[in-house]
């Protein structure tokens, strides 16, 4: 089984607006758009992607699919994933036996979790993190491999 994490794109504080609503800035928009292109380029699919229904959370997808449309062929939006803990991402995975889901959601539960997958010592990953992690599907937590990427200055660069 195929578990691909992304955490949210960058999006800025604001006591103006509600959290749920904060949308992406600029340089979450740019960072969006490159990860875009590193997923269509790697031919990345994705059978299932479950995906935070906050605004930012939406909009780092939208900017995704609408440059990879050939990577996703069904999305849900759920409500249970905004500010997901770690156990509560595993949860929402494990209902599901899809070869290749990806879960767009936030910290720190996204980057717990992909903490936990590496065998790292519990990090905060900045946004628009992405991680694929390669597992049985019997046991999420037998991990068979693992990388995490991020985008920074229009390149993806790999963190481990």
């Amino acid at each position: 089984m195929n578990i691909y994490l992304l955490r949210h794109a960058e999006s800025p504080m604001s006591s103006l607006i509600d959290d749920h609503s904060r949308p992406l800035s600029d340089t979450g928009k740019e960072d969006a758009s490159t990860l875009a292109k590193y997923i269509c380029d790697n031919k990345i699919c994705f059978d299932l992607t479950l995906c935070s229904t906050s605004d930012r959370t939406r909009e780092t997808l939208t900017i995704i699919k609408e440059r990879s449309t050939n990577s996703f062929q069904e999305i849900n939006y759920l409500d249970e994933l905004y500010n997901a803990s770690k156990n509560k991402i595993l949860e929402v995975i494990r209902k599901h036996t899809n070869q290749s889901i990806l879960v767009v959601g936030h910290n720190p539960g996204i980057s717990k979790l992909i903490s936990d997958f590496a065998g790292l010592d519990e990090s905060s990953f900045p946004p628009c993190v992405f991680s694929k992690i390669v597992t049985n599907e019997d046991d999420l937590l037998s991990v068979k491999s693992i990388f995490i990427v991020r985008p920074e200055n229009k390149e993806v660069i790999d963190l481990l």
